[in-house]
């Protein structure tokens, strides 16, 4: 008998927080962006959720030409290439460290990074210790090295957004 009640709130509780995070949102205070399954860290939230969800703070952030999650200095990240909102020849790169719960859930974590070329056809990151550096030369004129600038935070990157895009 205790078991059978046992998993009635289990299941009672799972279906309320199902209804809890069924508003339409999603909202990185609260949701989940990847989950460890079989030894493989899995998205559970599109990568168009969370392009938009960083663009909302993150205005130099273009076309996104990536989405991975990478594991960098025994940490996961969540990682975007693009390009640069206002030049194209620009990369930008975005690294959000994402932190895990009992069940294997990962979340934004407060800190991020972001690389921002200059001159620089794409910008590369290794880690908190060894930075931004860039991949390949200025667009369009072989020879002449680019540069990768460093932003890094620890205020919250990701926002609440709609789980479906609205014009």
């Amino acid at each position: 008998m205790k078991y059978v009640l046992f998993l009635l709130l289990l299941n009672l509780q799972t279906f309320a927080q199902a209804l809890q995070s069924d508003d339409g949102f999603f909202d990185p205070a609260r949701d989940p962006i990847a989950t460890m399954r079989d030894g493989k860290l899995r998205l559970v939230v599109s990568e168009d959720i969370l392009v938009r969800s960083v663009a909302v703070n993150f205005k130099r952030l273009g076309t996104v030409e990536k989405v991975e999650r990478r594991l960098l200095e025994n940490e996961w990240y969540l990682t975007l290439e693009s390009r640069h909102a206002n030049d194209i020849e620009q990369s930008v790169f975005v690294a959000v460290r994402l932190k895990p719960n009992e069940e294997g859930n990962y979340f934004a974590d407060a800190w991020w990074t972001a690389c921002t070329g200059e001159g620089c056809g794409s910008c590369g990151y290794e880690g908190r210790s060894n930075g931004c550096f860039c991949l390949f030369d200025k667009p369009g004129e072989p020879g002449t090295p680019g540069a990768c600038y460093q932003t890094f935070s620890d205020e919250p990157l990701l926002s609440k957004v709609p789980l479906k895009f609205r014009n």
